[in-house]
């Protein structure tokens, strides 16, 4: 497959009216109301919960592959799939052995099973993040050793028809157990500042190069979901996106130890991003109990 344009690569519908549906039919719908205990508790604190990766991965980043198609709300939530399950081993609440989580069948179940996009004209890629929300949390995630590498056609063709049942079947045994909608900075540090990841869907484009303190300048609009995975609390705070096109888009300088396949955005972008109304906090755990976090997962000093 050629490579694409990324920027015309994007994927996340936006629908109010389906964020609305989908919202009454969880059972912790927003973040606020879930997570009362954990009010301000992220306030102030730089957290680097992309860290994690590097603890279940051998020390490096994990090299995931530029998404093909515009399947990005299988990715970042996929993604968020891996961090959740990535932080809960490096802070010693599982023994399980870390696998990737298989973004095509994320994608296809949020479109085919809760979107009800069945049988869908297969060149309109794309889906609302709310769906890939009570997807994961319903449905279930499949692993990558189970489906295998990263293919765009099978997102297209199962986003179009669902994953295969005998697939599908075993996707309940391994649940997200709560996904709750975020809306403002502090819900987000808050998520972030207890281990839980929070995939961002917005129209919010950026400059595909870092600048020297590793952000990247909005730019643009882009229908697109990515996750974010990291806060920070100096002089210019804000926070890191992880995004699916390759190990090597953005260009430019890392700070903070950062991945390779990630970006800072400054706060005021952020807070227009999630404002958007369909960006989701993820947790193992039926709610979002307090968890301590590990002390290098946070810098002193910046650069």
């Amino acid at each position: 497959m050629a490579t694409p344009d990324f920027t015309e690569l994007g994927g996340w519908i936006h629908d109010p009216a389906e964020v609305q549906r989908t919202l009454a039919s969880l059972p912790h719908p927003y973040f606020a109301a879930a997570a009362p205990h954990l009010a301000r508790s992220g306030t102030d604190r730089t957290v680097l919960l992309y860290k994690a990766f590097q603890e279940v991965n051998g020390g490096r980043y994990i090299d995931y592959p530029a998404q093909q198609i515009g399947d990005c709300v299988g990715q970042g939530f996929g993604h968020g799939v891996d961090l959740l399950g990535a932080v809960q081993i490096a802070i010693g609440h599982t023994s399980e052995v870390f696998t990737q989580t298989a973004t095509e069948a994320v994608y296809a179940m949020a479109r085919v099973d809760v979107g009800r996009l069945y049988g869908c004209d297969l060149e309109q890629d794309g889906a609302v993040g709310a769906w890939a929300a009570k997807a994961v949390s319903t449905i279930g995630t499949l692993s990558r050793d189970l489906v295998g590498p990263y293919d765009g056609q099978r997102a297209k063709q199962w986003g179009a028809y669902g994953v295969p049942r005998d697939l599908e079947t075993k996707a309940f045994a391994h649940k997200v157990k709560t996904t709750s909608l975020v809306t403002t900075f502090e819900e987000l540090e808050d998520a972030l500042a207890n281990g839980y990841p929070v995939a961002v869907c917005s129209d919010q484009g950026f400059t595909l190069e870092r600048d020297d303190a590793g952000f990247c300048a909005p730019l643009g609009t882009w229908g697109h979901c990515m996750l974010f995975v990291g806060v920070r609390a100096d002089l210019r705070p804000g926070a890191c996106i992880f995004q699916s096109w390759g190990s090597d888009v953005p260009s430019g300088p890392l700070a903070l130890d950062q991945p390779p396949n990630s970006f800072w955005a400054d706060r005021v972008v952020v807070e227009r991003m999630l404002a958007m109304g369909d960006s989701w906090a993820l947790s193992h755990f039926c709610g979002y109990p307090r968890q301590d976090l590990p002390e290098h997962w946070s810098y002193v000093d910046f650069i």
